[in-house]
């Protein structure tokens, strides 16, 4: 998320500089061979790679200068670091996933170890948890499997359905899934045109804030088959459809994936003036995760810090769009931004009582 906004034009130029810095190592990165290697890593970039997750992904575009800097070190740890949670990930899946069928659950696993499988090498694509959407029918089932007490240890994030936009498809999106081989396992994920939609989505409501999002973005778009069905992938509302073809465009001007031949081409190449800007800015500034709010309101004692808090929350151009369902058109931002705001204020405000009720006993 972007802090509370700056006026400071030095400050927003130096956030932009090193967002394209970023952009640059990172572009085209995924790729077994993708151009010159880089033979200088500014230390404040490296730091910032590092920070936002890419920084396994960088090493492999400068591996091969044979850079031993102490910020080319600090990629190459990251993709070692990456590489070894990799394996324990894989692990976990292999134990879980059993656990969940034999009591009825059927989980479509979705970005982590879906999409890394994708990359050349285990290293370059990092992920935190395990990710799995089950149906709305076995949601409790689930949850009561991964609550069981030798269930705990996994780290799983579980999702009931796809999401509020897909829950009138639902049952499509699982019955179109399909298999990959993890081991001797076979693990459910979204098909090509479901997962490229998925994680498209994904990335604006989260604000674009990680680069290595977008380079899943253009994994998958050079990962799918000659027989990807786009009608399939763009389906859904007319904003939904251009919320894809925008972040396939930032992929294009950002990354250097390639969008001819594609329904989304035109619009790719035409994004708002304001939206790249907005994603570099994001990714000149190192990479944090806010607090939750909820636990200010829990803690009385914490309601003296809660102002601070809440201007650490304050949205980026890119998440108020998608978080108030708008239009990524030449329209100025803040009223999306105020809109934002004023919806999770409302939201919070609506703890208040019961949070009082519980802090007071």
């Amino acid at each position: 998320m972007d802090a509370w906004p700056s006026f400071n034009k030095q400050d927003a130029d130096t956030r932009l500089a090193r967002g394209k810095q970023v952009a640059d190592f990172l572009s085209g990165a995924w790729r077994v061979s993708t151009g010159s290697p880089f033979d200088r890593v500014p230390e404040e970039i490296s730091d910032l790679l590092v920070r936002s997750g890419a920084g396994g992904l960088a090493w492999c575009r400068v591996r091969p200068s044979g850079l031993r800097s102490h910020s080319a070190q600090k990629l190459k740890r990251a993709y070692r670091v990456h590489s070894l949670e990799s394996a324990l990930h894989e692990r976990d899946l292999k134990q879980i996933i059993p656990r969940l069928r034999d009591c009825g659950v059927e989980p479509i696993v979705v970005k982590g170890w879906a999409i890394a499988r994708l990359y050349p090498e285990s290293g370059m694509r990092p992920y935190s948890d395990l990710d799995f959407c089950v149906l709305p029918s076995t949601y409790l089932r689930a949850k009561s499997v991964l609550m069981m007490p030798e269930n705990r240890v996994f780290n799983v994030d579980l999702h009931q359905g796809f999401g509020e936009s897909e829950q009138s498809r639902v049952d499509e999106i699982f019955a179109r899934a399909q298999l990959a081989r993890l081991g001797n396992l076979d693990v459910r994920i979204l098909c090509a045109e479901d997962h490229l939609r998925f994680i498209c989505l994904h990335l604006l409501r989260h604000g674009a804030v990680k680069p290595v999002w977008l380079c899943d973005v253009g994994v998958l778009m050079e990962a799918h088959s000659e027989d990807f069905n786009w009608d399939l992938c763009l389906s859904g509302s007319k904003n939904q459809t251009d919320w894809v073809a925008c972040v396939i465009g930032l992929a294009h001007h950002l990354l250097g994936v390639g969008v001819e031949g594609t329904p989304v081409a035109e619009r790719a190449r035409n994004l708002p003036s304001w939206l790249v800007p907005a994603v570099l800015r994001q990714w000149g500034i190192p990479y944090s995760f806010p607090g939750q709010v909820a636990v200010y309101l829990r803690n009385l004692h914490l309601w003296r810090a809660l102002p601070g808090e809440l201007l650490r929350h304050w949205p980026n151009p890119i998440e108020a769009t998608a978080t108030v369902g708008g239009r990524f058109n030449g329209v100025p931002r803040l009223p999306y931004q105020i809109g934002h705001v004023l919806s999770r204020t409302a939201s919070l405000f609506s703890q208040l009582p019961a949070a009082a009720r519980r802090g007071a006993h």
